[in-house]
């Protein structure tokens, strides 16, 4: 049976390794949100397939966060006690450290099971199942986002094109469909209308095609052996490839499938590091309990708050260390045994090292750490609330605006450097495999997340202010001093002014750093990872496009372009007459451009039509075909939107327009530019009821209704923002709809708290 003073300590350290755990967890898939949400929306994927996948990456994001939270609990637990020097007045009564090592332990025993648990059997299914549908969803994306006047080439041996959709039946209609299945004899079908059937039932897919003529000839004998064959109904069967078969990486492994993949592979180092993973990454609750407990019991001040901030210190260096033992196992200069446990072992003995610190009662100091933020609360000041004069209302008004906005920049520049910290971290954990795979000097790392930075203010500023706004008025609540506002005749709305106009500020001035300085830092920043990566840097790619629609109902394509020679191999260019019916095909092994509107087609052959039938074949060795548009024509840039400001994106999205590509995902992006700065005001807005209704509940409790809102505002906007992409909304209200809607419910709120 647990005694009261175990309840006490669990419950102390419970509610911090709550607030850690959502913290670290909601880090993690802050970005998951967006990436999912664009990736696979724009594939077709609903909301719920969205949400599947979330709860599928969950297990295994727990079995990495639980350790960290484990920390953050029990540090920021006992920090507190300590600070409050209830640990020296348990010392008073006979209370030993071994003692209250007790509750840590059973705590810390509790999540190395559950982490065990999921990181042996829950998260390798999970994270196989995850593979596999986001697989499905990736290959079935021809099935769902095929777009008139585009060729689709997603199909395995098919390439699509279609000039229109009939608005009344869905089908497509003038289709052109070219086979590869026969590589002995080129195959294209047109078609006055068509569409995809799928047969769930017997797994198989396949083109529908409406009056269809087949238009076939032997490669290596052009002039002889054509053929056309007309259908009034025909289907092609499209090859079953979102069935694709995965074998499971070693982190997808079951502990009892892994078992016998060892018993297989007996000298496979990848199963034998993922074995001592298994059982050394839950291990490190144990170990990392108990340096906290150490840690804890021995500060002086600094109570929850250092707490937290020690414990990223910490995770920094764990998850480095553990991060750069996986790859020297891998390169075989450590065996899995020590590489996996070498971190605990030094956790352990750091533990051990500040236990017997802590019992000959000496106490850490860190004010040290902490000097800079305390410094700078000064700067900032923390003047009390002057007493009401009747006289004086107005001054009363502007000295009470400047107390509480004192009070909330103290509170954003604490909460903002730590969300940054927790993203640092991240950041560099992620890459640190990556530099020492690639022999990158380590301060790539560092450069890399100099020019990310702007892009993670992104992320975090909003979520702080959301934080710091939910704190500041709870905390007045607390202490009685939004009592001491209302009844000096200010209503709430008035309080909630400084609140506002913060808000209004931090837009502008995300604003500005949007347009000015996070465009070409996001290159900077991919040029230093293409490095870090040893990838080919592009910031703008200009390619080759080896399918063409032109004018005069021209369409072109060739197999290969010789770059070194700058000639195309097998190129051909077929006209259609106005019914879409075959008229002019010419075909030859090689092409080069003459000047910008000429080519010069090389040893190939022209064929006349006359309504879908050959009339008449002539063979060349030298032809000048004049295309329309020009070279231009067969080169695609592709910008970023990250790249881009504003006023670049708008030249894109035009240049798209004037070469017949689709700007919808880009006019999506421009949209999504003019409405993402306002999210720290909606944060705002959000804030202000929620932080009035909390009353005196807490500084966690504001911090885990922080990281909710925050989880429900990113889901809403990436997935909106994804579905303007993709063309399921329009680029306006995929942009604006969320802004919209946590706008009127944070009016709403506001509106009905008593003032």
């Amino acid at each position: 049976m647990l005694k009261t003073f175990d309840k006490y300590i669990l419950k102390e350290i419970a509610a911090p390794f709550g607030v850690g755990l959502a913290i670290y967890t909601f880090t993690l898939l802050i970005n998951m949100i967006f990436i999912l949400s664009h990736t696979l929306i724009s594939k077709g994927a609903t909301t719920f397939t969205i949400m599947k996948i979330l709860l599928y990456l969950l297990p295994d994001l727990l079995a990495f966060t639980i350790p960290m939270a484990t920390l953050m609990g029990v540090l920021a637990g006992m920090s507190r006690m300590s600070t409050d020097s209830e640990i020296v007045a348990l010392r008073t009564m006979g209370v030993s450290n071994f003692r209250i090592l007790k509750p840590i332990i059973m705590f810390s025993v509790i999540t190395w099971i559950v982490s065990s648990i999921l990181i042996m059997y829950v998260a390798p299914e999970s994270n196989y199942q995850f593979q596999k549908l986001k697989t499905k969803i990736m290959l079935s994306r021809a099935m769902s986002n095929i777009k008139p006047r585009t060729f689709n080439r997603e199909f395995p041996t098919y390439v699509l094109y279609f000039n229109d959709i009939d608005n009344r039946t869905n089908e497509w209609k003038d289709v052109f469909l070219y086979s590869r299945r026969d590589r002995k004899r080129d195959n294209i079908i047109l078609a006055e209308k068509g569409r995809i059937i799928q047969d769930k039932d017997k797994r198989r897919s396949f083109f529908a095609l409406k009056n269809a003529t087949l238009h076939s000839f032997d490669k290596k004998n052009p002039g002889k052996n054509y053929f056309t064959t007309s259908h009034i109904n025909s289907s092609e069967e499209i090859p079953e490839f979102t069935n694709i078969k995965q074998a499971r990486q070693s982190q997808q492994l079951t502990f009892p499938d892994l078992i016998k993949k060892m018993k297989e592979y007996p000298d496979n180092i990848l199963l034998a590091r993922e074995f001592h993973r298994k059982f050394a990454l839950p291990f490190a609750c144990l170990a990392l309990g108990f340096l906290a407990l150490s840690l804890g019991i021995s500060t002086k001040k600094g109570g929850k708050v250092s707490g937290f901030i020690i414990s990223l210190g910490i995770i920094f260096i764990y998850y480095t260390t553990i991060t750069t033992f996986q790859n020297l196992v891998v390169k075989k200069i450590v065996s899995p045994f020590l590489g996996m446990w070498a971190p605990n072992f030094f956790l352990l003995a750091s533990g051990i090292i500040f236990y017997l610190y802590s019992s000959k009662e000496k106490s850490l100091n860190w004010e040290k750490i902490f000097t800079p933020f305390r410094k700078l609360a000064r700067m900032v000041g923390r003047e009390k609330i002057p007493s009401t004069d009747s006289t004086s209302k107005l001054r009363i008004f502007k000295r009470t605006d400047i107390y509480i906005m004192k009070k909330m920049i103290s509170m954003l520049i604490l909460i903002f450097v730590s969300l940054m910290l927790v993203f640092y971290i991240v950041r560099i954990v992620e890459l640190i495999d990556s530099v020492i795979e690639n022999n990158v000097p380590f301060f790539y790392v560092f450069k890399y997340v100099y020019y990310n930075t702007p892009e993670m203010i992104s992320f975090v500023l909003p979520v702080s202010i959301l934080t710091s706004v939910l704190l500041t008025f709870s905390l007045m609540s607390k202490n009685n001093e939004i009592t001491a506002v209302q009844v000096s005749g200010i209503s709430l709305y008035r309080v909630a002014i400084p609140a506002i106009f913060l808000g209004v500020f931090l837009s502008i001035g995300y604003f500005m750093i949007q347009e000015k300085i996070t465009p070409d830092a996001n290159k900077k920043a991919m040029r230093t990872l293409d490095t870090i990566y040893k990838r080919k840097s592009n910031t703008e790619i200009e390619f080759d496009k080896f399918w063409v629609s032109g004018k005069n109902n021209f369409l072109y394509f060739y197999d290969f372009l010789e770059k070194n020679k700058s000639r195309y191999r097998n190129f051909t260019a077929i006209q259609f007459d106005e019914d879409f019916k075959m008229k002019l095909r010419l075909t030859s092994k090689y092409a080069i451009w003459s000047n910008k509107d000429t080519l010069i087609l090389r040893d190939g052959f022209r064929r006349k039509f006359k309504d879908n039938i050959p009339e008449e074949y002539t063979e060349f060795t030298s032809e000048r075909l004049e295309i329309q548009g020009g070279k231009s024509l067969f080169l695609k840039r592709i910008s970023f939107p990250q790249h881009m400001n504003i006023s670049q994106l708008k030249e894109y999205i035009k240049y798209l327009k004037n070469n017949r590509s689709d700007p919808g995902r880009y006019e999506a992006k421009l949209y999504y530019k003019y409405s993402f700065p306002f999210s720290s005001l909606i944060m705002v807005l959000i804030a202000i009821p929620f932080s009035f209704k909390m009353g005196k509940r807490g500084t966690l409790y504001g911090i885990g209704i922080a990281v909710g809102i925050s989880m429900i505002f990113w889901g809403a906007f990436g997935i909106s923002s994804a579905m303007g992409s993709s063309g399921f909304l329009s680029p306006f209200i995929s942009a604006f709809a969320p802004i919209i809607l946590f706008s009127t419910i944070s009016i709403w709120l506001f509106i009905n708290i008593k003032t």
